[in-house]
């Protein structure tokens, strides 16, 4: 096979290892890593037989900064096998946007990116598709309004019984947001309203999943865009955020344990884990509190990553008198201070930079869809390790690189 060969087939095979990315939700860790070594390959290859031996800009290598954060705390470590698991865990931060930047901008096209995203939504279909049909076959109908620690018996099943692939609430229901916004997108903009089986589908098991935080931030979004993203007249977008809101309280209605799981935040805030009593509420504001607490008393230096684990264990243990962290780790559940307590004042300087870095890029390319990712995912930051996770980290970074390859004329037509 000859040069030219070999480099039209890399260049054709860019949209088919993407899409193969793109499946992730549903795919297993190992095979999302696999399909992102494959890319990495073609794109040394497509760069080695074009005779491309440019590499990064700046603006790129600003999009790695997390990774050299973790990576340079990590020089100091005491713990090298444990350490190598945060940096493992860091590493789509540098391979997703070094690789996607040297793609050839051909491969993001409108037309490509909005395939992507077809295959995104339609993975996420297929996932809730099978939630529920696995809770059907699985679990007898009566058991529906039966759960513990204010879930639903839908929730708890997925959480912890359902084994076919594993994909946390939070961080499936994060998707969903984008990818109902997306589908929204069409129907007001193109009239496609076919893709409101996506919004409709995407929102009902959202709720179903009791995430209520991305219940807020999917609804919020949904009501918005049909308020100022609409070309409809000013009383049909009154009438659609009206009944849309009469859905939104119809699902609060019918929807086992979404009442509850609202009312436990309030319920629960200033009551500490106690025995096996505790709930999802409680448990974050221990977190929150031993995090503070290390934070406090390693601000300057930080504690290493490698010790966070079990510096937070023992706080746990100290203060409160519940198993609750037996039964899991509980890493900080805030991705800032988990920059923060690991790597100290100066790693959580450069993170800030990293995040005034990314806002100012969305100010510039001004879509908004990329805007929706990011105010999504900093405002998760606060209430998971967002960006610890691979689903967290390589979901966020390989959309923001699809945006931030598509070029301000082609988005034009409807982001």
């Amino acid at each position: 096979m000859n040069a030219l060969k070999i480099k039209n087939a890399t260049l054709k095979l860019f949209p088919v290892l993407i899409s193969f990315i793109f499946l992730f939700p549903i795919l297993k860790e190992n095979l999302s890593s696999f399909g992102v070594i494959l890319l990495v390959l073609n794109v040394i290859l497509y760069k080695f037989y074009v005779k491309d031996f440019s590499f990064i800009n700046l603006k790129t290598l600003l999009l790695t900064i997390p990774f050299w954060i973790i990576l340079m705390t990590s020089v100091f470590t005491t713990n090298l096998s444990i350490s190598l698991i945060h940096i493992q865990h860091s590493l789509f931060f540098l391979i997703i946007p070094i690789a996607f930047s040297l793609i050839p901008i051909e491969v993001f096209s409108l037309k490509k990116i909005n395939l992507y995203f077809k295959i995104l939504k339609n993975t996420c279909l297929l996932i809730t598709i099978i939630f529920v049909t696995s809770y059907l076959v699985d679990v007898p109908l009566w058991k529906f309004n039966f759960g513990h620690y204010n879930d639903s018996h839908f929730r708890d099943y997925i959480y912890n019984d359902f084994k076919l692939f594993k994909i946390h609430p939070t961080y499936f229901t994060s998707i969903l947001i984008l990818c109902s916004a997306h589908s929204y997108e069409f129907v007001l903009k193109q009239k496609k309203y076919l893709e409101l089986i996506y919004v409709f589908v995407f929102l009902a098991i959202t709720f179903l999943l009791l995430t209520r935080l991305n219940i807020v931030i999917l609804v919020s979004t949904l009501l918005l865009m049909t308020l100022f993203r609409s070309s409809l007249q000013a009383k049909h977008r009154l009438f659609l955020c009206l009944a849309g809101q009469g859905l939104v309280l119809a699902f609060i209605v019918f929807t086992p344990g979404i009442r509850t799981r609202f009312a436990e935040i309030a319920n629960s805030f200033n009551v500490k884990p106690q025995d096996v009593s505790y709930d999802s509420t409680n448990v974050r504001k221990a977190i929150f509190d031993c995090d503070l607490t290390l934070l406090k008393e390693n601000w300057a230096t930080g504690i290493g990553f490698e010790n966070l684990q079990d510096q937070l264990n023992y706080c746990y243990k100290s203060n409160y008198d519940s198993s609750f962290y037996l039964d899991l780790n509980y890493m900080t559940h805030n991705y800032y201070l988990y920059i923060f307590i690991g790597s100290g004042i100066l790693g959580f300087i450069l993170y800030l930079i990293y995040i005034l870095n990314l806002v100012q890029v969305c100010v510039k390319k001004n879509f908004f869809l990329l805007n929706l990712l990011l105010i999504n995912a900093l405002i998760l930051c606060f209430i998971e390790d967002y960006f610890y996770r691979q689903f967290g980290v390589l979901y966020f970074n390989i959309v923001l690189m699809l945006f931030l390859r598509l070029t301000k004329e082609e988005s034009n037509n409807f982001i």
